[in-house]
Order: structure tokens, then C-alpha cells, then sequence
């Protein structure tokens, strides 16, 4: 089994913190290019509303005001040729840090491909192209019942070109020995370098076993449980799908090394990424007989 990625803490869809957080503004003047903007945002097939986060690429570091920012944002429908200006709005996260963020509203379909183009009043102008990927469906089914292993598998159907992130958040309920007061807490574990291709699309097999012991261990270091009783009561599985922007050349999606300038960028003329990407889910909770195997309390079983 490869190694798999505790996170503690759950998180949306992977570009989304982007678009607020965006990248680290000092690493691009370091870099002595002359690009206007970096841009970071996506197209998303399953909502109405898109966003992109601008950022204005100057020779010395500057906070970021709310005060208009010299910058037109249209995106383009290849297929049709039809052109939309996106609206600007600020966000603030701070007394001093805001994030200039543009959105618009319109229906994106399968197949349809996008160009944005951020544009300065002196005409420099940075683009970036994504194409919406294909849907997918999510399947639970039942695992080898002779298996020694504590394995669920989830069968991805559908080939869309990317999934960068495949999120297993484990919702369980741990009891101190002899005690009645629930401890409730989500555990996170990043399953993306687990998937395996079949055919028709891919398959996880979610390592029960495995990750209890991950989970007894965070219970017993944050609430000094040392005889655990834990429940769980359902997982929830979280697959990101991304369109051939996604496909990262190292073979990993790390969104650490993604807000970095000039590391991972699909933009011409610009840092950062622009593509178009959804979350499919599904909930479910393994038979007793498979939660039995690999560790968790059973009511009743006492």
C-alpha cells in the first residue's frame, strides 16, 4: 500500500482556497519578469458562478488596496466565439489584505472550452485555456468477503483527464473507556495516489484497517484517550475531477507547490492556473461484518 496523506482539516474544492489565497506576491518580484498579472480560478461545470482571483504584478511589493485594479477580464467560448467581461469584487481578509476577485455567471457544459484573458490598459494581456471535463459517477460496492484485509472499494466511473485530489473523510464518534460523553471528529486522508485505472475509469480501495489506526492515533494525542472506543458512523468520499490543466508534470497535485510563481502555471504571459474542475460525492457506511474487521466499535458488541 502506498503511503497515504493524513489531513486535518477538510477543505472544499482544492482551487477554491486558491482563488482567495492566490500566491506568495514577494516570489514574483524576486523573479524580474515583466508579466501584468497572476491569475488564479476555475470554470466549474456544477455551478452558476465562476471566479478568478487577480493579482497585479509590480516591480516593488505592495499591499493589495480594495481600489480598482487596472485589469479587463473577459473569457471567450472557442466554440462560438461568444465574449464575457467578468465583474470585479473585493474580498478582505484582514485590516490590511484584500484579494481582488472577478466572477460571472453563465452555464458550463461538458466539453466546452475557455479562454480567459486578463488585460491591462496598455494592452499586456495574461490567458490561460480550460476545457470543462466529462462527468463522472461514484459506486460503493461490496468488497471480497474471504479477503483478509479491511478494504471498501469505490468504483469511479467515467475518464475524465484529471483527478487531483481524492478526499476520505472518515465522521466517527470516540468514547473514553467507561465513559458516555461523544468526542464527534472528522478524519481527512488524501487517497489521490491510490486510485487505479479500470476500465470505464478508476477504483479506490479505502484501507479500513489502516486508517483506523491513524484515527485511534489522532483521538488518543488530542483528547489523551488511551483506551478509545470508536464508532464510525459514515465516510465520505470527495473526488475532484480536473480537465488536462490539472495533469501536473511531477505526477502529483501539490497545492503547496502550486501557489508558487513559475513552479506549476498554465498561463501565457502570467503565473498561476486557470482550469475547469468539479467534486463529485458520495456517503456510505461499510457493513458491521467489514467494521468488525478492521477495528471500530460495534454497538452492542460489548
Amino acid at each position: 500500500m502506498r503511503e497515504r496523506r493524513h489531513i486535518v482539516h477538510a477543505g472544499g474544492l482544492l482551487l477554491a482556497c486558491l482563488v482567495l489565497v492566490g500566491c506568495a506576491e514577494s516570489v514574483d518580484t524576486r523573479l524580474g519578469i515583466d508579466h501584468p498579472f497572476s491569475v488564479y480560478g476555475m470554470i466549474n461545470p456544477k455551478a452558476d458562478t465562476h471566479a478568478v482571483r487577480v493579482f497585479e504584478i509590480h516591480s516593488d511589493i505592495t499591499l493589495v488596496r480594495p481600489d480598482p485594479i487596472d485589469a479587463v477580464v473577459t473569457t471567450t467560448l472557442l466554440q462560438t466565439g461568444f465574449k464575457q467581461t467578468w465583474r470585479d469584487s473585493v474580498v478582505q481578509l484582514d485590516d490590511r489584505d484584500y484579494r481582488h476577485v472577478f466572477w460571472a455567471s453563465f452555464a458550463a457544459h461538458e466539453g466546452e472550452t475557455y479562454r480567459l484573458e486578463v488585460t491591462r490598459s496598455d494592452g499586456a494581456t495574461t490567458s490561460a485555456t480550460a476545457t470543462v471535463p466529462p462527468p463522472i459517477t461514484l459506486e460503493a460496492i461490496d468488497p471480497d468477503s474471504t479477503a483478509i484485509a479491511a478494504i471498501a472499494p469505490i468504483l469511479i466511473h467515467g475518464t475524465p483527464p484529471a483527478l487531483p485530489r481524492i478526499d476520505v473523510e472518515y465522521i466517527v464518534v470516540g468514547f473514553r473507556e467507561g465513559g458516555t460523553d461523544p468526542i464527534f471528529k472528522p478524519v481527512l486522508f488524501n487517497y489521490a495516489e491510490e486510485a487505479t485505472r479500470r476500465e470505464g475509469g478508476w477504483e479506490i480501495g479505502i484501507d479500513l484497517a489502516e486508517d483506523y489506526l491513524e484515527i485511534f492515533r489522532v483521538f488518543d494525542q488530542e483528547n489523551s484517550l488511551s483506551a478509545a472506543i470508536i464508532d464510525l458512523r459514515a465516510i465520505n468520499v470527495s473526488v475532484h475531477v480536473g480537465d488536462s490543466s490539472w495533469v501536473s508534470p511531477t505526477g502529483t497535485f501539490d497545492p503547496e507547490a502550486l501557489v508558487e510563481p513559475g513552479t506549476f502555471s498554465n498561463t501565457q504571459n502570467g503565473f498561476g492556473f486557470f482550469g475547469s474542475g468539479y467534486v463529485e460525492f458520495i456517503t456510505f457506511r461499510p457493513s458491521i461484518a467489514l467494521l468488525r474487521k478492521a477495528g471500530f466499535h460495534i454497538p452492542g458488541d460489548e
